[in-house]
């Protein structure tokens, strides 16, 4: 074997967790960061001004997306909360 190739295989060996580890590292932020903006949601968004009591229109795609964010798909359902909360004019929280 060359030392090229044990170097090579020495580094993956290390770096491989490392990397995976990172990435299970966002998703657990982007799941925390998807969780918050779906508490925002549906407390202020996702409920009617009229009242509890008042018939209100489903909004299908933050359903959707607050379904997806429930599920551990944050990827499908934070573009989706980000968008309903800057229209209906909400600063997002700070991502991270």
């Amino acid at each position: 074997m060359s030392k090229a190739f044990v170097i090579l295989v020495a580094v993956a060996a290390v770096g491989l967790p490392m990397a995976a580890h990172a990435q299970q590292g966002g998703r657990v932020a982007d799941q925390q960061y998807c969780a918050q903006l779906s508490n925002l949601y549906v407390r202020y968004v996702g409920r009617s001004q009229a009242g509890p009591n008042a018939p209100v229109r489903p909004d299908v795609n933050g359903g959707v997306a607050l379904a997806k964010c429930k599920e551990g798909d944050a990827a499908a359902a934070i573009p989706i909360l980000e968008r309903k909360l800057v229209n209906a004019g909400f600063t997002l929280p700070p991502r991270g």
